[in-house]
């Protein structure tokens, strides 16, 4: 009888032994949600940034021009006219964390920038990508064209400020959306054209349809926000982008026509005068981003 007993609960044992196998390594197979990339070639699309980081241990060198607007043969419908250029370095400090320093012709500008990704979209438990961009702008020139009201110069006149949060999905393998919210502010503005509106507030969009495993289409829309109070003429106006983008490895280049000469953030969506709408008035652009990645260490 208890030999039967012994047989009984050594049989149990063989029978339930692959159950309980089974059980414990069902966690570990379970699948682990894994970030999702590429949701854009780079960091920058045609004026605005992207969610996208610099990769830790990685330098980004960038080149952005915007030619004249394109108007009259004479000038080769903008080509040979006054152009804008930007110089950008980046390195990515961690995986989330990237900074950079860049200098603009225009307004002879030099920039300070960081950007951190809260947020990574995931293949699940994270639907979206979100991440903060930011920068400290320094206006060049003579201190006579930085006085204030009060005919004093500071230092402090030469300062801007841009932040905004970047909300994306990769929603499929071929296209990216992108909303941003963002804020700047300028210590010292004229009061003759923004009428002392230092602080201002803009929304953008942002899209890009891969065609091609290195092509894509991309877009792009700013609006500002709080400048109803202004008047029309001196108003800062929306900014529509379209182009094309091709991506290499290491080396992006987007070609593409906007309606905004300014490259720094604060300058593009800030202090566009030229109205999209108006086709009667020359106001789009012909402009190029190149970007060339260097690793380093890891």
């Amino acid at each position: 009888m208890k030999t039967n007993h012994i047989k009984a609960v050594i049989l149990s044992c063989i029978m339930w032994a692959p159950i309980c196998v089974l059980a414990q390594e069902t966690p570990a197979e379970a699948e682990v949600p894994e970030v999702i990339k590429g949701t854009f070639e780079n960091s920058i699309h045609i004026n605005n940034q992207t969610v996208q980081t610099t990769d830790k241990g990685y330098l980004d060198f960038l080149i952005q021009h915007r030619f004249g607007v394109v108007d009259k043969p004479s000038d080769f419908y903008g080509l040979y006219a006054p152009s804008n250029i930007r110089m950008y370095f980046g390195y990515g400090i961690t995986r989330n964390l990237s900074v950079g320093i860049g200098a603009t012709k225009n307004k002879q500008l030099y920039d300070f920038s960081l950007k951190y990704a809260i947020l990574r979209q995931k293949t699940s438990g994270m639907p979206v990508s979100l991440t903060y961009s930011g920068n400290w702008g320094i206006k060049g020139g003579d201190k006579e064209s930085l006085i204030n009201s009060t005919l004093n110069y500071k230092a402090t006149n030469r300062y801007s400020y841009y932040n905004e949060l970047l909300l994306a999905r990769k929603i499929t393998k071929k296209l990216s959306l992108q909303v941003g919210l963002n804020y700047g502010h300028y210590n010292l503005v004229d009061s003759a054209t923004m009428y002392g509106k230092n602080d201002l507030f803009g929304v953008s969009f942002v899209g890009r349809y891969k065609f091609s495993p290195q092509g894509s289409f991309i877009l792009e829309f700013d609006n500002p926000l709080n400048v109803s109070d202004m008047p029309i003429k001196n108003r800062p106006l929306p900014n529509l982008g379209l182009g094309v983008e091709f991506s290499t490895g290491y080396h992006q280049f987007q070609l593409f026509i906007c309606n905004s000469s300014g490259i720094l953030s604060q300058e593009a969506k800030f202090f566009n005068r030229n109205d999209f709408k108006n086709l009667g008035v020359p106001g789009y652009l012909i402009g190029f981003n190149m970007t060339r990645q260097f690793g380093f260490g890891e």
